[in-house]
């Protein structure tokens, strides 16, 4: 019970995380909001699979650590590159707004 709580909690991080990135205009808080709900997403629903297995449950467990590890690094290259090829940060002037 308490695995499908989880793994619904992961599917969630992942389904919003995609909808505001899909719905982003800025490219860098497109990258961030993609790379933080996969990340987040992605380790919870390899918990809740480690919930229900049986003697593989520390593999999930070393998965989920390595995803955890890996999405934030991936990201930061992505950034990386985009700063070098360019890619500015849109600045919005909410406070000139009328």
């Amino acid at each position: 019970m308490i695995s499908i709580v989880i793994g619904i909690i992961g599917m969630l991080f992942i389904c919003v995380g995609t909808l505001g990135g899909v719905t982003s205009k800025n490219y860098y808080v497109r990258l961030h909001l993609f790379g933080l709900s996969d990340t987040i997403g992605s380790f919870t629903l390899l918990v809740a699979l480690a919930t229900t297995a049986g003697k593989e449950w520390f593999w999930y467990l070393i998965l989920g650590f390595i995803l955890l590890i890996q999405g934030p690094v991936i990201t930061n290259i992505l950034a990386k590159g985009a700063a070098k090829a360019g890619i500015r940060i849109e600045e919005e002037k909410w406070h000139l707004r009328q």
